[in-house]
């Protein structure tokens, strides 16, 4: 599982494709959706079942997205609610060519407030359990 992955099952599915970006955030734009891989504690050791590296069939990867979404509020809100709605008790995703099991999008959006040029920001961090 890769964050091309993501990206390419979650761009087509936004009102404007062209604002989803891998690992940047554009500041300047009114509308934007940023998509990081959250990094693993170093100590954290890898996920092998016993059995070894044959019986490893799954695995999981976190997510970070920031998502700027204009000026007015609830509008803003609205649009946090549906991303996070594109994940909530959804299983059998097919994300590029791997199987995401299941995804768990969290409680619901994170308000980050607004930026520095009136924009609102949202986060969600959904964690993607898939196949491997």
């Amino acid at each position: 599982m890769t964050l091309e992955d993501l990206y390419t099952w979650l761009a087509p599915q936004m009102q404007n494709p062209e604002a989803v970006r891998m690992g940047s955030l554009d500041g300047q734009a009114e509308q934007f959706l940023a998509l990081y891989e959250v990094s693993k504690d170093a100590g954290t050791p890898a996920r092998i079942c016993l059995g070894g590296p044959d019986c490893t069939h799954w695995d999981d990867m976190t997510v970070r997205l920031v998502l700027r979404w204009g000026k007015s509020q609830p509008e803003a809100e609205a649009e946090a609610r549906r991303l996070w709605g594109l994940f909530y008790g959804r299983t059998s995703l097919l994300m590029g060519s791997t199987l995401v099991l299941f995804a768990d999008p969290g409680a619901g959006p994170n308000s980050l407030g607004k930026g520095g040029d009136g924009v609102f920001e949202y986060e969600l961090r959904v964690r993607l359990v898939f196949k491997k």
